[in-house]
């Protein structure tokens, strides 16, 4: 019931959420760093939307479908020069880059690695990170938020009441 009153108050009173993404691509996403990291390496993926005040996240492009060896040594290492592909699929959609996401294989804490350097070296730029190589279950509580505020420093993004961070919306089968 707590859950319900919450959720309630939160979308009539408070902000968006920071990012907001259907429930089929959760599962899209989820099922596609599981089986790229086989729950032994790193893994992720950018998340494209809309261009808007509103991070609503609308497609997925997983890093190795840009760089076929972005996931080959255990840790992700993107070659900046496939970064050209991923902005043509952009613009093909009409979408930008709204946040990426990466899992770690404990918490989903920022490493060292991961704060000095940014997927996106952009200001407001968020970062996911999700622990245990996204394996079952995901909690919302155990997922880290993070904006990029330049010059290799970030903020961890806190969910409130009125505030919330990430927004699943639909229903999840499976």
């Amino acid at each position: 019931m707590t859950f319900w009153l919450r959720l309630l108050i939160s979308r009539l009173f408070g902000r968006p959420p920071d990012l907001s993404i259907s429930a089929g691509l959760w599962l899209e996403l989820l099922e596609g760093l599981r089986m790229r990291g086989g729950n032994r390496r790193e893994s992720g993926a950018f998340l494209l939307g809309p261009t808007a005040a509103h991070r609503r996240i609308t497609s997925i492009v997983f890093y190795d479908e840009i760089d076929p060896h972005a996931f080959d040594t255990g840790i992700i290492e993107i070659d900046g020069g496939s970064m050209a592909d991923l902005w043509n699929i952009c613009r093909e959609r009409g979408e930008v880059v709204v946040a990426d996401v990466h899992t770690h294989p404990g918490s989903a804490g920022q490493s060292e690695s991961d704060r000095l350097h940014p997927i996106i070296a952009e200001p407001g730029h968020i970062a996911m990170i999700l622990p245990r190589f996204a394996a079952e279950p995901i909690r919302f509580e155990e997922i880290g938020l993070y904006r990029y505020l330049g010059r290799f420093r970030w903020t961890a993004l806190k969910r409130s009441l009125l505030r919330p961070t990430l927004r699943i919306e639909g229903t999840i089968h499976g």
